[in-house]
Parts: structure tokens; C-alpha cells; sequence
């Protein structure tokens, strides 16, 4: 199913109008009618604030296949993406410069990811799938939010350092990629934690926090050492604000 028959299909079970479900996002129903008549596709930020929207999985709009030729070509169209995206700091990749790395030709590329917007929704999807499972894991068994974070999270972000370091780092997807986690973190912490649902501004607070930690952290050309960031989240939580230049 493509996303225009998606975009029908959740219209139709909400049992709205397309006017209707234009207003819920904010835009004009024309876009629906073209995004559903497969006269564009929204754009992955657009696809974002639908799945908040309509508390959607986040990997609502990605198609899932089984064929294992399918999954080795999506591989290898998401790794040339990466690679593409490390080589241009300011232009978005295109489906000429995906297709000379993965060597898979632009009207084949276009077959699994219609758009470039698709691809960058679809690669954002599939870097945060590991970190994902892990902090689930470790909040089923903490209410500790900011333990989880440190102890947890932290050393998977270090091990995908690398792919963070570009969506830190290249405008064209930054946006994408914080309003990504923080849809999905918020999600998952206030679900998991009845202290964190108790007070959804207060997390709210604290995951802007935190998400402006790993901000900083991944931008930085060469990011330090996980033990260091650790020891400089560790010094920060147990320090008044006006007191952090202490040392």
C-alpha cells in the first residue's frame, strides 16, 4: 500500500472528510486530495505530525516487505543515502547521486522510496530502531528516567555516532531528525513511566533538556568520548544551573 492510499485509508476510519482531516493538520484539503490521487507526497516532516496527530506507530508509513531481495535493496539504497548525505553538508541528496553509490538505477530506486523525502524518512526510521528496543527494555525496569539515559541510551547513541553526526549536522534533515525523537521519546517515557505521566509537562522539560545534550554532543566534528559525556551529564544533574561552570 502507498502512502496516498494510507493517508485514504486513516481518513476513511476516522470517518472524516478530507476538508476535515486538512484541518486537523493545518493545511489545505487539496493536498490531501493530491496525496491520495498520488499527486505528490507529503512532506516527512508532514508524515511526522500526521503520526502525532492520529498516535500512529512511527513507522506507520513505511512499507514493510518480506521478500529478501527487497530488504538487501533497501539496504543498500539506505547505506548509499548515508553515504551521500556525508558527502553533502548544505544539498540533499538526489536519486542520481543515491543511484552512482548503490549502483541500483534512479527508476528502480524510485519503485521502493518515491521520494527523497520517503528515503530520509525511511533511514531516520531505521537508525533509531536498536535505540528504540533498548530504552523500552530499560524502562519497563526503571523510573529513572535520566539513569536510563546515561547508562542506556547514551552508549548507543555513541555507537551510531557516526550516522548521528549527519543528521546533527546537515540542515536538510536536522529538523526532521529531532522532531523524529522527541514525538517518539516523549511518547515512549510518558508511556512507560507513571511518574513521567503523572507530570507530562515536567518530562516534557526534561526531554528538551536531554535532547539538547546529544544536540551538542553529535554536532561536534569528533564527539567526545562516551565516559566523558557521562561524567559532563553526571556533573550537570547534580549542579544548580547557576553553578555549572564550576568546576
Amino acid at each position: 500500500m502507498n502512502i496516498g492510499e494510507k493517508i485514504k485509508q486513516l481518513r476513511k476510519s476516522h470517518h472524516l472528510t478530507q476538508q476535515e482531516f486538512a484541518d486537523k493538520l493545518f493545511i489545505s484539503y487539496q493536498s490531501i486530495s493530491n496525496w491520495e490521487r498520488q499527486k505528490g507526497h507529503p512532506s516527512a516532516e508532514m508524515m511526522l505530525t500526521i503520526i502525532d496527530t492520529f498516535d500512529l506507530p512511527l513507522d506507520y508509513f513505511l512499507n514493510h516487505r518480506n521478500d529478501h531481495h527487497s530488504s538487501t535493496d533497501e539496504a543498500v539504497i539506505l547505506s548509499a543515502f548515508f553515504k551521500s548525505m556525508a558527502n553533502s553538508l548544505d544539498e540533499k541528496p538526489t536519486f542520481e547521486s543515491i543511484s552512482k553509490l548503490s549502483h541500483i538505477s534512479v527508476s528502480k530506486l524510485k519503485t521502493y522510496f518515491p521520494s527523497i523525502e520517503d528515503l530520509m524518512y525511511a533511514s531516520i526510521n531505521e537508525v533509531d530502531k536498536s535505540i528504540k528496543a533498548q530504552v523500552m527494555s530499560s524502562l519497563s525496569n526503571s523510573n529513572n528516567i535520566l539513569d536510563v539515559f546515561i547508562n542506556d541510551m547514551s552508549p548507543l547513541l555513541y555507537n551510531k555516532r557516526d550516522m548521528l553526526h549527519i543528521l546533527y549536522t546537515r540542515i536538510y534533515v536536522k529538523g526532521l531528525w529531532i522532531q523524529f525523537i522527541k514525538t517518539k521519546y516523549k511518547s515512549i517515557i510518558i508511556s512507560s513511566s507513571e511518574i513521567a505521566s503523572s507530570d507530562p509537562l515536567k518530562t516534557e522539560y526534561l526531554i528538551e533538556t536531554l535532547m539538547g545534550f546529544i544536540s551538542v554532543w553529535m554536532s561536534q566534528k569528533e564527539p567526545e568520548s562516551l565516559e566523558q559525556f557521562r561524567n559532563r551529564i553526571d556533573h550537570f544533574a547534580q549542579t544548580p544551573l547557576i553553578n555549572w561552570y564550576d568546576k
